[in-house]
């Protein structure tokens, strides 16, 4: 039972240490059911569900929208044997259930709303492979299968419970480890005086018909933001303290960190990259350094190549823009180390 207990708490210890780099809050009351209010509609043929899980709770507030997105998080910690279409798909199930019961649940509402009136309440799956053996994306687990010259098996979407407007977000494995080769190559450059401890935020354009809310300097990474290929990081002037000197010391200028989560198989991924820090203003300017850090869990082999011929083929496209092609030269470019770890339930298990 004991390291039952220690795997569980994998995936707990996992997403808190996560998402409080992508500048989400973390509520501290875990594990506590509410009442379901739904009665027959949300009961089974075997036992009535009385109550809905509640593992965890992030949030943040959403740049665009203005208002709190609330995650009831549901944490799995399994090993790749475990993963399977039967589990995730339960997993959803029961989910979908407990959104749709907390969005007009009063007990819910004082318990993780905290007097907010503004908010949005989503589910969210965190799925932790706890021996580094899971290397397929969950796209697989809603793939039919031909059997017996049927197609069988596969998570049908349309087949889970969620109504109108909700949304349930799957945060898998590979994308559990995406960040962490993220908030790991953060912190290798924050010790090498190359990153902020703190004061960065996660960039966001305004658009034609959604303008930027709240504070731009501690926007957090959207949900959306994670997902998606890259994600911009805006950092001020980061100076650290000279043990030598004893005083502060410039040791980079401002400017922005860009994590890249495509292979780079092509130079037109480049292109279109630069085609966006274009539209961004981003290349109008020396003083704002630019880096870019490819992410992705398996770049192709020469990726640098096909990036030093997108900036060929994108400084002709700027016709003469001299300008422009110096910044964008000067951007730099890495591949990063990616990180996979794997805790020891023992070492979780001495935890106190």
């Amino acid at each position: 039972m004991g390291e039952t207990s220690n795997i569980a708490k994998m995936a707990e210890k996992v997403s808190e240490d996560i998402f409080k780099w992508f500048k989400w809050e973390h509520l501290p009351i875990k594990d506590l059911n509410f009442t379901c209010h739904k009665g027959n509609l949300h009961s089974s043929s075997t036992k009535d569900k009385k109550t809905h899980p509640v593992d965890t709770i992030f949030k943040y507030r959403d740049p665009y929208k203005g208002k709190e997105i609330i995650f009831n998080t549901d944490l799995k910690s399994y090993q790749k044997t475990s993963i399977k279409t039967s589990s995730v798909r339960d997993a959803m199930w029961s989910l979908a259930k407990t959104i749709d019961c907390a969005a007009g649940s009063e007990e819910w509402r004082k318990r993780y709303a905290l007097g907010s009136m503004n908010y949005e309440v989503r589910g969210m799956l965190f799925v932790y492979n706890h021996d580094g053996q899971y290397d397929t994306t969950f796209k697989e687990l809603f793939k039919p299968k031909v059997k017996g010259g049927k197609l069988t098996g596969g998570i049908k979407i349309s087949n889970i419970p969620l109504r109108e407007g909700q949304k349930i977000h799957l945060v898998e494995p590979l994308l559990v480890q995406y960040m962490r080769t993220i908030i790991s190559d953060m912190d290798k450059l924050h010790r090498e005086g190359l990153f902020p401890e703190k004061k960065y935020s996660f960039y966001y354009p305004d658009l034609i018909q959604h303008k930027l809310k709240g504070d731009t300097e501690s926007h957090p990474a959207t949900i959306e933001l994670i997902s998606g290929p890259y994600m911009i990081i805006k950092h001020a002037e980061i100076t650290k303290w000279c043990e030598e000197s004893c005083a502060p010391v410039v040791r980079h200028q401002p400017g922005y960190v860009i994590y890249y989560n495509q292979d780079g198989s092509t130079e037109l991924e480049f292109t279109y990259l630069f085609d966006l820090l274009s539209n961004l203003q981003m290349l109008r300017t020396k003083e704002e350094k630019i880096r870019i850090r490819v992410a992705h869990r398996k770049p192709f082999a020469d990726i640098s190549s096909n990036y030093l011929t997108a900036i060929k083929i994108y400084t002709h496209k700027l016709g003469g823009d001299e300008f422009k092609a110096e910044v964008l030269k000067a951007i730099e470019f890495d591949v990063i180390e990616q990180t996979k770890d794997i805790f020891s339930t023992n070492d979780i298990g001495w935890e106190r």
